[in-house]
C-alpha cells in the first residue's frame, strides 16, 4: 500500500506542475484562424549581409586603387621631358611636381657625366646643376667649347616655356661663375613624327635633331647626316655665322673660338696666298661653316677687279680649297674705306702671256696645259684624268682644262688668245 501512496503523491505534483490548458489553447486557435503569421528567415538575412560587405569592401578597395594610382601618377608619371646636350646627351623625365623620374644617357659620353649618381626624385634644378657640375670636371664644357642646347617637352606650353626659362637663367648663372662664360641654347620641343624618327636614327635627342633641322632650312647645303655628329658648340657656331638666325631658339652669351685659328689668323692666311695686301680689299666676307668633313672659314674679298674665295681649315690653317675669277668689272666699285679702286690689275699666275697661235689665233692644247700645270706647281707626269676643251664663257673663248693630281682637283680656264688665266679652282677630294 506504500507503492499506491507513491504514486497518487506524483500525480498530484504533475498535475500542480502543468496545469490542464487544453481548452484555452483550442480557443487561442480559432481566434488566430485565416492569419498569416510571417516566419523570420535568419539564413536569408545573413546572406544578405555578406553581400554588402562584399560589395563594400571592393568599393572601398576602389577608392583606395584610384587613389593610389593618383599619388602613383603624380610621383611617377611623367609630365615633361628635358634634354641637356653638350656632346654628352642625356634625357631627364620630370614629373608634374618638378620632381626627377628617370636620367637617361643619350650616349657614351652621358653615360659618363651621369656616372653613379642617383637623380630620381630629386629637383629638376638640382638634378641639372649636378649634371652640368659633372660636364664642367669632365671637360665637356670648358673655354675651348662652351655650349649647351637644353630642351623642354611637354603637353603643357606654358609650363614648358616657363621651365626653359628658368632652367635656362639657372645653367647660365652657373656658367658664368667660372673662370669663362658660358653660351647657352635654349628651345622648347615641337614634336612631330620627322623629327622623332631622326633623333631615333642617329641616337641625339628630339631637342638637338629640332636644332638641326632648323639649321639646314636655313642653309641647303648642309645635310643632317654631316651635323648630326657635330658638338653643340660645333652647331651653334654655324649657327652663328649664318644669315639667318635659327628660329625658336634663345640664345645667351657668344659660342667660343678658342679651338680654332680665329678669322684675323685666316684672314691672314688667304691674303698672303692671293699675294694682295688688306688695304687693297673691298667687299670682304667672312663665314664659320661645316665642309669637307671640318670646320672651316669661308672668306670672300674683291681686289681689283679679281674675286676671290677661300676655304680654310679652322683648326689647322690650311687652305682646303681656294678660286679667283676674273670675269668680274675691269673697272670694279672702290673700297668703302678708299677714294679710288686699285689701278693696277694682278695677274694670279707669275706665267708670262704667250703669243697667240698662227694660225688659229689660239695658243693650242698644248701651251694651255703648260700654263696651268706650271700654276698648280706640277709635273705632267705627275697627273691623272686629265681633259681640255675648248668653249666659250661670257664673250671669251677659253681652254677649260681639268685634271687630279694627289688629293686634288683642279680646274682652270684659260683664255684662248692670250693664255691669261681667267679662273680657276683647286678643291681637296
Amino acid at each position: 500500500m506504500k507503492n499506491d501512496k507513491i504514486e497518487r503523491s506524483v500525480k498530484r505534483a504533475f498535475v500542480n506542475a502543468a496545469p490542464y490548458q487544453l481548452d484555452k489553447v483550442t480557443e487561442k486557435c480559432k481566434e488566430q484562424k485565416g492569419k498569416v503569421i510571417p516566419l523570420e528567415n535568419k539564413q536569408a538575412k545573413k546572406s544578405i549581409n555578406k553581400t554588402f560587405a562584399r560589395i563594400a569592401a571592393a568599393a572601398a578597395a576602389l577608392v583606395l586603387m584610384i587613389m593610389g594610382s593618383y599619388a602613383y601618377g603624380e610621383r611617377y608619371g611623367v609630365a615633361s621631358t628635358v634634354a641637356l646636350d653638350v656632346n654628352p646627351s642625356i634625357e631627364i623625365g620630370v614629373n608634374k611636381g618638378e620632381k626627377v623620374v628617370y636620367v637617361t644617357p643619350k650616349n657614351e659620353d652621358g653615360k659618363k657625366v651621369i656616372g653613379d649618381m642617383k637623380l630620381e626624385g630629386s629637383d629638376i634644378k638640382v638634378a641639372v646643376n649636378a649634371l652640368i657640375g659633372s660636364m664642367l670636371r669632365e671637360g665637356y664644357i670648358s673655354e675651348m667649347a662652351n655650349s649647351i642646347l637644353i630642351s623642354v617637352n611637354g603637353d603643357d606650353a606654358e609650363k614648358n616655356a616657363a621651365m626653359q626659362s628658368a632652367l635656362s637663367a639657372e645653367v647660365t648663372d652657373m656658367l658664368n661663375t667660372g673662370s669663362f662664360q658660358g653660351a647657352v641654347l635654349s628651345q622648347t620641343i615641337t614634336s612631330d613624327p620627322e623629327t622623332k624618327r631622326l633623333a631615333e636614327e642617329y641616337g641625339i635627342t628630339e631637342g638637338k635633331a629640332q636644332l638641326i633641322r632648323q639649321i639646314t632650312e636655313n642653309n641647303a647645303a648642309h645635310t643632317f647626316e654631316e651635323l648630326a655628329g657635330l658638338s653643340v658648340n660645333e652647331l651653334n657656331l654655324i649657327g652663328e655665322s649664318g644669315t639667318k638666325s635659327i628660329a625658336n631658339v634663345t640664345s645667351a652669351g657668344t659660342a667660343s673660338e678658342r679651338a680654332y685659328i680665329g678669322e684675323a689668323e685666316a684672314k691672314r692666311i688667304a691674303l698672303a696666298h692671293a699675294g694682295v695686301n688688306e688695304g687693297d680689299i673691298y667687299d670682304y666676307e667672312f663665314e664659320m661653316d661645316y665642309e669637307h668633313g671640318a670646320m672651316i672659314y669661308e672668306l670672300e674679298f674683291d681686289c681689283a677687279g679679281c674675286e676671290y674665295e677661300y676655304d680654310i681649315n679652322a683648326k689647322t690653317g690650311e687652305i682646303i680649297k681656294f678660286e679667283t675669277d676674273r670675269r668680274g668689272s675691269v673697272s670694279p666699285s672702290p673700297a668703302p674705306d678708299a677714294a679710288t679702286a686699285p689701278a693696277s690689275t694682278p695677274t694670279p699666275s707669275s706665267t708670262p702671256t704667250p703669243a697667240a697661235n698662227a694660225e688659229s689665233g689660239y695658243i693650242g692644247e698644248s701651251k694651255a696645259k703648260q700654263i696651268a700645270l706650271a700654276h698648280a706647281g706640277v709635273s705632267e707626269g705627275s697627273i691623272r684624268e686629265f681633259e681640255c676643251e675648248l668653249d666659250r664663257e661670257d664673250g671669251i673663248t677659253v681652254y677649260e682644262i681639268d685634271f687630279e693630281c694627289g688629293n686634288y682637283e683642279y680646274e682652270y680656264e684659260i683664255n684662248a688668245l692670250t693664255g691669261e688665266i681667267v679662273k680657276y679652282d683647286i678643291e681637296e677630294e
